[in-house]
């Protein structure tokens, strides 16, 4: 008698089809790492034109109204009319708040599924009483909204009334450490040191960053990336000096993060209060990073780090030179940073957050 075969069953997810409003890749990358590291059974929509962006996230692209600071009750509503499709819609950054605004003001009615907002500014919220009032407005049926640090938390509830079980404080998902990186007609020569940063930062503090370079040892060389329009106001600061043969440049990425295992240290520029976007690719990659920043950046910052973030409106020239002379501290600082963004690089506590957002354990139950 022939034995009677064991059919293995297989177990069937639910598709679960989720809105991401507000993605950029640019100006915040990590955006990008969350959306990637969605279970198979998550449906990613975006209503993003910028075609690279759906191809490389696999989003869907739903009609979606423009995205603007100011949208009026009108394109709400058609942003909250298009939610009923989902089951889950996630707001990313300020850009994407009148979407959150909207489904505010149009949940109830329409009968929409949960929203979460992901807040990026790692302190103090806005001032002024319009941007408390809408945000106060706006907020106030949100059921989770995502803060990067205890400072923003604390800002959140204060100025603008959300309840403290409605916040979740979770750092930005950092990446993986990439190798093999180069630039394309650049080469990086023995005994050279690279300080990488972006064009638009270099010329907000170009004269103290030339002051600094001047006085530094020859090894240092500064890439900065951006277009040639941006990029040649820093050529001509640097010619001025006659330090130009330590200084290169290149358009072909956003930033030091695409490419950042070259580099011995970046300078970031974080006084707006939102997270340098090159940040968490350059502390994977065990990079050491300046961060012009407010005091709730050091909360993503290992505590071997924290000395290099300093003050907006501080003594950026002397505080480059000194730093950069320091190989010590760079040598810890590089090394802590690497491990912490690898404690950090684990998407399941935003996962679980999300999940938990519609009564689920996991995004994958039925």
């Amino acid at each position: 008698m022939a034995a009677k075969k064991t059919v293995k069953k297989i177990k069937v997810h639910r598709v679960r089809k989720v809105l991401h409003v507000g993605i950029d890749l640019v100006k915040a990358p990590w955006t990008g790492t969350l959306v990637k590291a969605m279970p198979i059974n998550v449906e990613n929509h975006g209503p993003h034109t910028d075609d690279s962006t759906a191809s490389v996230l696999q989003l869907y692209r739903p009609e979606f109204p423009r995205l603007q600071e100011r949208a009026g009750p009108g394109p709400m509503n058609r942003m909250a009319r298009v939610m009923r499709n989902y089951e889950l819609v996630i707001t990313h950054g300020d850009r994407a708040f009148p979407a959150a605004m909207g489904h505010t003001l149009f949940g109830q009615a329409l009968n929409l599924p949960p929203l979460v907002h992901y807040y990026h500014r790692v302190g103090e919220v806005p001032k002024g009483w319009w941007t408390r009032f809408r945000h106060r407005l706006g907020l106030a049926r949100t059921p989770l909204v995502i803060v990067p640090t205890e400072a923003a938390a604390r800002s959140v509830t204060a100025d603008w009334n959300v309840p403290g079980q409605r916040i979740r404080i979770l750092p930005p998902v950092f990446p993986k450490p990439k190798g093999g990186a180069n630039i394309p007609r650049l080469m990086k020569r023995d005994g050279e040191k690279w300080l990488g940063l972006c064009a638009a930062d270099a010329i907000a503090y170009l004269d103290q960053i030339v002051s600094a370079m001047i006085e530094m040892d020859n090894a240092w060389h500064m890439v900065v990336f951006g277009s040639a329009e941006e990029t040649n106001h820093v050529r001509a600061a640097f010619d001025a000096k006659d330090i130009v043969d330590r200084l290169h440049v290149t358009d072909r990425f956003h930033g030091p993060g695409a490419v950042a295992a070259l580099f011995d240290l970046a300078l970031l520029d974080g006084s707006d209060g939102h997270i340098p976007s090159d940040m968490p690719a350059l502390m994977a990659a065990g990079v050491p990073v300046i961060a012009l920043a407010p005091d709730g950046l050091g909360e993503l910052l290992p505590e071997e780090s924290r000395s290099m973030r300093i003050s907006p409106g501080a003594d950026l020239a002397s505080r480059l030179y000194e730093l950069a002379q320091d190989d010590g501290l760079l040598t810890r600082s590089g090394k802590a940073n690497a491990a912490f963004a690898d404690r950090h690089n684990d998407p399941a506590p935003h996962l679980s957050a999300l999940a938990q957002v519609l009564g689920l354990m996991s995004l994958q139950d039925r």
